[in-house]
């Protein structure tokens, strides 16, 4: 009796749960097949032939061929100190023939990347100098400078000190000029 009422109950069961979905055919098949709408137009303000130039752009880079177009212009390197200004005597500060202070810089390098000026003007300052970066006007270089001090005697005697506390050549004393 035990074994007929728990079969009964079992087969009432799974009734109740596979009778719907066969009547019903399957409702899941017919939640999968939606319409998807149509691709609306494109906008007369968009540029698609920009789309089709990067794509180009795109190709050339990773076949090589844009590598070889660039050419990287030879750097130009300043081989010689700016000039004294003869008013103003080496060991003082001074005003140059606009009344503005004459102050002087240190250039310890230029470099093409950005990190490598970074890096060598923060090993400057953890020794102890007032460097810092400047952009020069052709934009391609990253200038590390040092300075700016008042006195050119006191510029001189830090680019000695540079030279031998850094075992750096080619340092050059310039005019200091504010960005």
């Amino acid at each position: 009796m035990k074994a007929r009422i728990l079969g009964a109950v079992v087969t009432v069961l799974a009734m109740a749960l596979v009778l719907p979905n066969v009547l019903d055919g399957n409702p899941q098949k017919d939640r999968l097949l939606t319409a998807m709408p149509p691709k609306p137009d494109t906008p007369e303000w968009v540029n698609t032939g920009e789309t089709k130039r990067v794509k180009i752009q795109l190709d050339d880079l990773a076949s090589g061929e844009f590598e070889k177009r660039i050419t990287a212009p030879e750097p130009k390197v300043v081989k010689e100190d700016d000039p004294k200004v003869p008013q103003i005597p080496g060991d003082r500060g001074g005003l140059d023939d606009k009344s503005m202070p004459v102050a002087w810089v240190l250039q310890v390098g230029a470099f093409k990347s950005i990190e490598n000026a970074t890096r060598f003007r923060d090993e400057l300052r953890a020794k102890g100098f007032k460097a810092y970066t400047q952009r020069h006007q052709n934009g391609e270089l990253e200038r590390v400078l040092v300075g700016p001090v008042l006195q050119r005697s006191k510029a001189e005697k830090m680019r000695v000190d540079l030279s031998a506390e850094m075992s750096l050549e080619g340092i050059r004393i310039r005019q200091y000029s504010p960005e």
